[in-house]
């Protein structure tokens, strides 16, 4: 296990890096407008993804396991198609975005939610190596493909940086269909009345699962969008690489989680889950805070030298949100343990509280206080949501608070994870 976890971090840090590099290029090529712009793009493209995620999300996983996988493929692929058409009317309507990039955000939704589909299919399987490098082949392409229309073609817009994720988009799906025909074989398909059954499954599950990804995306990313609202897309551009920089500190424990739920979901040894759950808490937090802590040392030239002279805030936006980001550690690796045993309503509880907070927070503080009211909004908005979750692990546990506390045990899993 803990080589999965190891594997999956490495290719998650690298995909940090890359994505960092991404976000300094498009900074330093397009100012913060631009950055803005890419930023709103980006959000939406999620936004889709998590609605199209209501048939082929993490459900996947669990269902993988129990069901036949071309019975579960066909529903997800076709569920996708009706969300990116409905999305593309509710954007051209009420005009949430620029016309000009709607058709783009929903032909690159679509991409994106089949490679999606199969990697969540590969994790169900524990081909975790193969999900991963699915997974880092996006911002691998994308980072190539910018690199070079910005330094070969001298193509300075943001239509260089769609392109370059049609690339990106195209790529990791072709990849991830070898690697589906690698593990699953054949597709074939099946009678009506098994699609039906399967659908109504993935609908009672999904539903659940997914309201709280669909909670916690609004929580996380609405920000942008009454940023740009009340002060323009130079705003989001520089909120977005101040988060874009804390977020980054979650992929420990999105590694450490993406092992431990595909794990819990195919044992049925609940105290092992719930013990396997507080041992890899307390490694994912400790790590994370050792990683915070050069962030938050850095000085603000640093950013403006990465970024550009436009990106003064950055920093600012990053001390806000430490707090925050690190205590939604306890939210991740305890929300993906409910999901791994199925019960999938306590993420959608905690994070619809955290969204309804983060809501409240936006509009009193947004409109006076620009990205350092977001970042308020946002930090406060993670440690309601992880408060929420921590307390229903306790209830069903029945463990005391002191087993959160570090031991000698715990080290020797952190030793283990470096070496």
């Amino acid at each position: 296990m803990i080589n999965k976890i190891l594997n999956t971090f490495g290719t998650r840090s690298l995909s940090a890096v890359i994505n960092f590099l991404i976000a300094i290029a498009v900074s330093q090529y397009l100012g913060p407008n631009g950055k803005g712009e890419q930023g709103i793009i980006i959000a939406t493209i999620a936004f889709v993804l998590v609605f199209s995620n209501l048939v082929g999300g993490g459900t996947l996983v669990y269902l993988v396991t129990r069901y036949k996988f071309s019975v579960l493929l066909l529903p997800s692929y076709l569920w996708s198609l009706l969300i990116s058409i409905f999305a593309f009317g509710i954007l051209f309507i009420f005009k949430i975005v620029d016309q000009q990039f709607i058709l783009h955000i929903c032909a690159l939704s679509v991409l994106n939610s089949f490679t999606n589909i199969h990697s969540t299919l590969l994790i169900g399987r524990e081909k975790i190596k193969a999900a991963n490098l699915v997974s880092l082949a996006q911002p691998l392409i994308v980072i190539l493909s910018l690199l070079v229309y910005f330094l070969l073609l001298k193509e300075e817009s943001i239509t260089a940086y769609i392109h370059s994720l049609y690339f990106a988009f195209g790529g990791s799906l072709l990849i991830s269909i070898i690697y589906m025909a690698k593990t699953f074989g054949k597709l074939s398909f099946h009678p009506v009345g098994e699609y039906l059954g399967v659908i109504r499954e993935l609908f009672r599950l999904g539903f659940m699962n997914q309201m709280a990804h669909i909670t916690q995306m609004m929580s996380f990313r609405l920000s942008y969008y009454f940023l740009e609202l009340y002060h323009g897309e130079a705003s989001v551009g520089i909120y977005s690489n101040g988060i874009q920089i804390m977020e980054s500190i979650w992929l420990i424990s999105k590694s450490i989680s993406l092992v431990q739920y595909a794990r819990i979901a195919n044992t049925d040894d609940k105290k092992y889950s719930q013990e396997l759950t507080v041992k890899l808490l307390k490694a994912g937090f400790l790590i994370s805070l050792v990683c915070i802590i050069p962030l938050l040392i850095l000085p603000e030239s640093f950013y403006l030298f990465i970024f550009g002279k436009g990106f003064t805030g950055v920093k600012e936006v990053i001390w806000i949100l430490a707090p925050g980001v690190l205590v939604y550690n306890f939210s991740i690796i305890l929300g993906h343990y409910f999901s791994g045993t199925g019960k999938y309503h306590v993420n959608t509880i905690a994070s619809s509280i955290g969204l309804v907070v983060s809501i409240i927070l936006f509009t009193a503080l947004i409109p006076s206080y620009v990205t350092i009211g977001a970042g308020i909004a946002t930090s406060i908005s993670y440690a309601v949501t992880s408060f929420v979750v921590l307390i229903f692990f306790m209830r069903e546990t029945k463990i005391s608070t002191s087993s959160f506390l570090l031991t000698t045990e715990d080290l020797n899993v952190i030793r283990g994870l470096f070496k």
